[in-house]
């Protein structure tokens, strides 16, 4: 069931489709009681009043949620939410967005159309040419992300998969110019590869984060909000199910600090006809992270972490239904 979102003239429309589903209209916003959805929907809840903290469990399935912030740790991964959970007649509630946007499409995937494959991967090395990059002394993302993409390349090809390089050396393609070659080449998927970088912060910034584009009329990880509904958002769900999958596997394969699966309004992710995603694999300027990055060997193991969350995507796709 998809869930009306947080529109108050929603409100009647939701409550008379579901009438058992635990909405209420807390401070102008439509909201859900996170331990009675759980509940209906079979998972064990585990309450702490004091901190605040919830946890959902099933036979597969790990959720984590805490009041006044916006993370949901879905299965040891960070996913960060529209908004904040938070405490009413002592009891937790999730935004009616974010159930519809972050949550259902993590638990239920959406299955392929009948005779719909993943046959072909668009990938983006980001920046180029004119374009460096985050630089850390003399060695610049631009050089780095073609690396990357090229590992991607050839594991997926081992895997099957047919691939178009949006940036196959060292030139400047525009942002708007990226989407538009997955576009013609009809990919059915879209990977932009980056480095991070953030030198205000001394070197102390680090770990890996995987954004999806941000949901229609929602809130970006980072702050500001979508610019209204774009071509990319008509896979809001699949946009979001693969960013989780990849983010995982780098997670749990590169030994990175997690810091989450996002939204963002990158122009890269706005006129994408398929699911696509944008990987920052660490910062460069950090000590552990660039170690990871400049080094051959160990930035191979991102390509197979890539790799990875690409086929668990797809299975998840193919099956459909429950996680």
């Amino acid at each position: 069931m998809v869930w009306a979102w947080a529109s108050l003239g929603g409100l009647a429309a939701v409550r008379g489709a579901a009438s058992s589903v635990p909405f209420q209209e807390i401070n102008g916003l439509l909201r859900v009681d996170l331990m009675a959805w759980g509940e209906r929907e079979g998972f064990k809840s585990r309450w702490n009043p004091g901190t605040g903290s919830l946890i959902l469990t099933n036979r597969s399935t790990r959720m984590a949620f805490k009041v006044d912030t916006a993370r949901l740790e879905l299965d040891g991964v960070m996913v960060w939410l529209q908004r904040p959970v938070i405490r009413s007649g002592n009891r937790p509630f999730l935004s009616a967005q974010d159930l519809d946007a972050i949550v259902q499409p993590l638990l239920k995937p959406t299955r392929l159309p009948a005779g719909k494959k993943i046959r072909k991967i668009a990938i983006s090395a980001g920046h180029g040419g004119k374009d460096p990059g985050n630089t850390q002394g003399v060695r610049q993302e631009k050089v780095y992300t073609l690396k990357l993409a090229r590992e991607v390349e050839q594991r997926l090809r081992a895997a099957g998969f047919e691939v178009v390089q949006v940036r196959d050396r060292d030139v400047y393609v525009p942002l708007e110019e990226r989407p538009a070659r997955a576009n013609r080449a009809k990919a059915d998927l879209y990977l932009s590869l980056h480095f991070n970088g953030a030198a205000a912060t001394s070197g102390t910034a680090n770990g890996t984060e995987t954004y999806a584009l941000t949901p229609r009329d929602g809130r970006s990880t980072n702050g500001g909000r979508s610019s209204g509904s774009q071509e990319g958002n008509r896979q809001d769900r699949e946009n979001l199910l693969l960013a989780y999958h990849i983010h995982k596997k780098i997670v749990g394969t590169m030994g990175l600090a997690d810091r989450g699966v996002r939204h963002a309004n990158f122009v890269e992710l706005r006129s994408a006809r398929m699911p696509a995603v944008l990987i920052e694999g660490g910062f460069m300027d950090h000590r552990a992270d660039g170690t990871k990055i400049f080094s051959d060997q160990v930035r191979g193991r991102l390509a197979d972490a890539i790799v990875d969350g690409v086929k668990a995507y797809q299975r998840a796709v193919q099956r459909g239904g429950s996680q």
